[in-house]
C-alpha cells in the first residue's frame, strides 16, 4: 500500500465519561492524521463520527472496501445480529488489510478484563509492525475509547504510546488511571467538561488541557 502515516504508527487509548469531549478529540485527531485508510468501528452509530468514512453494514463490503489503495469506512454495528463475532471479523479484516488507522469506539462492549478477544490482541500487541501473508510491511495505527477503564481489558493501556483522558466518573477508574498517568484520583473525578490529562509513553510528565473546537457541539 502507498499510504504511510505522518508519524511512526502509534496506539492511542482515549477515556472520558459521557460529556466530556471523548469523541470530539478522536474525530479532532483524525482529521489532524489526515489517513488516506480508515476504518471506524462504530458501536453505537454516533453521529459525531458521521462523514468519517462511507457507510458500511456488511463485513464483506468492509472487506472489498480495504482492498483499495485508498479507503474510509464507518463500520455501523449490526446489534441484531452476534456482536463479538462481528468485532473477531472487523480486527481480521484490519490486520488482513494493515497500512491504516483503526478506530474502535466503546471498547468495553467487545474486550473485557482479561478476556480481549484474539484478533484485537494481535492488533494491539504486534500491529505496529508486522509482515503480511504476502511478506509486506504492513501496520496498524490504533485508537480506542472507553468511558470507563475499569471495564475493558487492560492490554490496550499498557501498549498505548499516548493516554488521554477527560473526566472519570467512577473511583475505581479514576484509580487505575491515576496509577497510569501519575497523578491523584481526584484530579480526574474533579475534571471539568473539555478538560483533559494526557501522558506520552516517551515522556515521564502527564499535560493538561483543554478541549478547543469550532462550530461543532460536544460529544
Amino acid at each position: 500500500m502507498q499510504y504511510q502515516p505522518s508519524e511512526k504508527a502509534l496506539t492511542t487509548f482515549v477515556a472520558g465519561a459521557r460529556g466530556t469531549g471523548k469523541t470530539a478529540y478522536v474525530v479532532q485527531e483524525i482529521k489532524r492524521q489526515k489517513p488516506t485508510r480508515l476504518m471506524l468501528w462504530d458501536f453505537k452509530h454516533d453521529e459525531s463520527l458521521s462523514g468519517l468514512g462511507r457507510d458500511v453494514h456488511n463485513l464483506g463490503d468492509l472487506a472489498k472496501l480495504a482492498g483499495s489503495v485508498s479507503f474510509k469506512a464507518r463500520y455501523l454495528v449490526d446489534h441484531s445480529s452476534d456482536i463479538d463475532r462481528q468485532f473477531f471479523w472487523f480486527c481480521k479484516v484490519a490486520w488482513e488489510a494493515g497500512c491504516l488507522l483503526m478506530f474502535v469506539d466503546e471498547l468495553p462492549e467487545v474486550s473485557k478484563p482479561g478476556r480481549p478477544p484474539a484478533e484485537w490482541r494481535k492488533c494491539i500487541n504486534v500491529g505496529r509492525e508486522y509482515r503480511g501473508q504476502d511478506g509486506q510491511r504492513k501496520w496498524l495505527s490504533i485508537i480506542a475509547a472507553a468511558q470507563r477503564p475499569a471495564e475493558c481489558d487492560k492490554s490496550i493501556i499498557s501498549n498505548a504510546d499516548i493516554i488521554h483522558t477527560g473526566r472519570l466518573s467512577f473511583l475505581d477508574d479514576a484509580k487505575y488511571m491515576a496509577k497510569t498517568l501519575g497523578c491523584k484520583p481526584q484530579d480526574l473525578l474533579n475534571l471539568p467538561d473539555l478538560h483533559w490529562l494526557e501522558k506520552k509513553a516517551a515522556e515521564q510528565e502527564y499535560q493538561r488541557g483543554i478541549l478547543r473546537f469550532s462550530n461543532r457541539k460536544k460529544a
